[in-house]
């Protein structure tokens, strides 16, 4: 199972993490491929499956599970004469345009639109395209909490810096009498899932969506582009189809349209979401689903595999230096993380200044609070000092 980074939890990621755990439990064996990977592997070394960033001593497979162009490329040239599938996340960024290939049997979509890119834009024939949603680890997520009658607590659950409308959001939390929270995840790679305990509605988007419902939260649904609104049962499958995240079909965030999705909490009906994305959109749902894809490439044809020459090795190799060298999804892929394209960077940095600006203003009232001049002493000889 390939991936461009497995460094942190952006949404492949995390993916990529489940899927292994789950096909493990239902008896196979995976390994998951990352040019470039951190410390933060080890949680899926702990269950037993191995993590490259080499293909060269690897066996061969009996198919390759690609996520992202570049590692899934690098596969099908060190693994000559093995199947593949390809899974595609947006529908803009280059690190998920696909592979045109014959050894891929199959091409998976996480959200409708993105069928789109793979039929009209690619030219990919549609008996070869499947739907595969998104789904989550239960037992990473954990026990869902009761919905409470009234919110009484609320939190953006989304990568830093990406939701330029946070003030408006803590602004309509606090004219409906709802403890804003702020954002919940930081940059740190954590299992940043149990922040949300405590938290009664989250705005958030995607995977993460998934995740806040699954634990019992209310979710709002928005986005850099605006406000999806509120997953309710009979919203559901329209949620479900693209995958959470409206992104640029969204409305404009925007008082009103915020006021009207917060209100339109009920207790009982968010139960009902919490219970249907536990049963519908769990990660042993999702092996399954991937066990009978696997089978059906497996039987469509004999595959047949020899063991790659020089010139197959070299080519694999090259394509695996490059990745590691040039650092190509290093610097972009883990500073925008999931679901940013290479042409919002500005609009990131942009979030991340912000972030590092109301950090600053709160050290200035800091500052003011204790007396200026001792406070502007304690920081220049590194003196710490109590709030």
């Amino acid at each position: 199972m390939t991936n461009a980074v497995l460094t942190g939890r952006s949404g492949t990621e995390t993916l990529v993490r489940d899927m292994v755990l789950a096909l493990r439990r239902r008896g196979h064996s995976v390994t998951a491929f990352a040019p470039i990977t951190s410390p933060a592997v080890a949680e899926i070394r702990a269950t037993g499956s191995p993590v490259a960033t080499s293909l060269a001593s690897l066996d061969a497979p009996d198919i390759i599970h690609g996520h992202h162009t570049g590692p899934t490329i690098a596969a099908l040239a060190r693994f000559p004469g093995t199947p593949a599938i390809f899974v595609c996340h947006d529908f803009s960024s280059e690190i998920d345009a696909p592979p045109i290939h014959p050894r891929i049997s199959r091409y998976l979509h996480v959200r409708s639109a993105l069928r789109g890119r793979l039929v009209d834009e690619c030219g990919i024939a549609a008996s070869k395209v499947r739907f595969w949603p998104n789904t989550i680890d239960l037992q990473r997520v954990g026990p869902a909490a009761r919905a409470p009658d009234r919110l009484a607590t609320a939190a953006i659950f989304a990568h830093p810096g990406t939701i330029p409308f946070s003030a408006m959001i803590a602004e309509a939390c606090e004219r409906h009498g709802i403890a804003f929270r702020g954002e919940l995840v930081g940059k740190a790679a954590d299992d940043v899932v149990k922040r949300l305990s405590g938290t009664d509605l989250a705005f958030a988007s995607g995977r993460m969506a998934l995740e806040a419902m699954a634990r019992g939260c209310a979710v709002i649904n928005v986005d850099r582009f605006g406000v999806g609104g509120l997953v309710t049962t009979g919203r559901f499958a329209g949620f479900a189809d693209v995958n959470f995240a409206y992104g640029a079909l969204s409305g404009a965030a925007s008082p009103e349209l915020l006021d009207r999705e917060i209100a339109a909490y009920g207790a009982e009906d968010a139960a009902a979401v919490t219970e249907r994305v536990r049963r519908d959109f769990a990660s042993d749902k999702g092996a399954e689903q991937l066990e009978t894809i696997y089978r059906d490439v497996l039987a469509e044809k004999p595959w047949p595999r020899h063991e790659p020459n020089e010139d197959e090795l070299a080519m694999a190799a090259i394509i695996e230096r490059f990745l590691q060298q040039k650092r190509i999804y290093d610097r972009s892929f883990l500073r925008l993380r999931e679901g940013l394209g290479p042409s919002e960077e500005l609009q990131f940095q942009m979030g991340e200044l912000a972030s590092r600006a109301a950090e600053l203003a709160e050290e200035v009232r800091r500052l003011r609070r204790g007396g200026v001049m001792r406070r502007l002493i304690d920081k220049l000889i590194g003196r710490t000092y109590r709030n």
